[in-house]
């Protein structure tokens, strides 16, 4: 079996793989669990009291995704996850509605508003599409928007989403009749809707699916990943749409349930851990320049960050040549677009093996796992290449700018951590007297 590579490790790191695991393990434990007791898992459901419960525990668990994603909003500022609330409130609340609400039969102004009378659960269905939609708009939102501007999307997008459901619920489907050819005006028109949504529902999920599944992995979030908590609701919400379609009165239908619970604990898990992610990066991360700050270097100093550097480690203290020069001349709007744009050279580079931090000013210093001796020179020197090739567009001029880099190495771990930093800091100085633009390691 071929061994995986380093940087398709660091790509399922990044994407945060084990949502999306255990979405699939959810569904599976799911199917294995109604092969062996179908029958003991139909009655619990269909209990008077277990349902009163059930809907209780949902209602509760949806207020407490919402409450968290609110909670959240105002500390960490992510769109996505305010979004994405809304959103699937509006989809459990609706489905609480029709859930306990039975206006069967009810006439109002004309409409009957019997909304169970398609056989084919056509409002599970809708439920289900509708909420996909909303995970690709999540998807392909802004991760940070204007704060009030966020709020107004996200309250808008959930009484649009009340507003659809009640169209297509109580007024399209609740006066839906089989015999729907033989009718005219609206009545004929809820029923071609009703018909023609049954038929081309699966497929067309399948294409927002597949859409989702290739936009959350172009569209990966720098720091962190929002975009596999939603693609794994995006799974398991496409499993039920599967199930309730194969078996829309029998075992689709408590697969469904089952799985709403599921769901829910999901969003939840999935709210928290991103909003301590995103606490986690604004504590360790430079804002500029999207690397680790200062902090997160000491605390790797001291041992504190689990970044398992080993034994053998080498340490590049990189200065970018005449940065002062660059501001003087372009301005330091233009000389903050160079370090963004050099830091992210240096730590797409540095990768897999390589952790970089702003050390102060315009110096980066990087931590290299298991390169020591000629092959951290042969990194460093890759990163140097790779800085001197980049041009930074800024307005309507193009800036390229040199490296010097300092390079200690050793084998006895942190413990030499200290000398280290000052021996690279020292070969920094000799990489500009021997005129800048060059690794020095000695």
């Amino acid at each position: 079996m071929p061994a995986v590579s380093p940087e398709f490790r660091v790509f399922l790191k990044k994407y945060r793989i084990e949502f999306i695991i255990a979405a699939v393990i959810s569904i599976i434990m799911m199917e294995m669990s109604f092969s062996f007791s179908h029958q003991a898992l139909v009655d619990f459901i269909k209990n008077e009291a277990v349902r009163n419960v059930y809907n209780w525990i949902l209602f509760i668990l949806t207020a407490l995704m919402f409450l968290l994603a609110l909670i959240s909003y105002p500390k960490i500022y992510k769109f996505k996850i305010l979004l994405s609330a809304y959103a699937l409130a509006a989809f459990f609340i609706v489905y609480l509605g029709i859930s306990v609400i039975r206006p069967e039969a009810l006439n109002v102004m004309g409409f009957t508003m019997d909304f169970w009378r398609d056989g084919s659960r056509f409002s599970l269905k809708f439920l289900s599409t509708l909420l996909d939609v909303n995970l690709l708009i999540v998807v392909l939102s802004r991760s940070s928007i204007n704060y009030n501007k966020g709020k107004n999307i996200a309250i808008t997008a959930f009484f649009v989403n009340i507003l659809l459901c009640f169209v297509a619920l109580i007024l399209i489907e609740g006066n839906y009749y089989v015999a729907w050819p033989d009718k005219t005006g609206f009545l004929r028109f809820t029923g071609a809707f009703v018909y023609f949504f049954n038929k081309y529902a699966l497929a067309a999920n399948l294409v927002i699916f597949a859409v989702m599944a290739v936009l959350s992995v172009f569209n990966i979030e720098e720091e962190h990943n929002y975009g596999s908590i939603i693609m794994a609701i995006a799974v398991m919400n496409f499993y039920i749409l599967i199930a309730i379609m194969s078996q829309p009165n029998g075992d689709g239908y408590y697969k469904y349930k089952y799985m709403l619970l599921l769901m829910d604990l999901l969003i939840i898990v999935g709210i928290f851990v991103h909003w301590m992610s995103c606490l986690n990066h604004k504590a360790h991360y430079d804002p500029l320049l999207k690397i680790y700050n200062r902090q997160h270097m000491d605390a790797i100093i001291s041992g504190l960050a689990d970044i398992k550097l080993g034994n053998d480690f080498s340490v590049f203290m990189c200065d970018i040549d005449h940065f002062k020069n660059v501001n003087d001349t372009y301005g330091h709007a233009a000389g903050d677009d160079v370090l963004f744009k050099v830091a992210q050279v240096i730590r797409d580079t540095s990768l897999p093996e390589g952790v970089v931090c702003r050390y102060g000013g315009e110096e980066i210093i990087v931590f290299v796992r298991d390169r020591i001796g000629e092959e951290a020179f042969m990194k460093a020197e890759k990163i140097r290449k790779a800085v001197k090739k980049e041009s930074v567009k800024t307005r309507s001029k193009s800036i390229k700018v040199t490296m010097s880099i300092g390079v200690a190495s050793t084998r006895k771990g942190l413990d030499d951590i200290g000398k280290m930093i000052k021996t690279a800091d020292d070969n920094v100085y000799k990489a500009k007297k021997r005129g800048r633009d060059r690794v020095v390691a000695e």
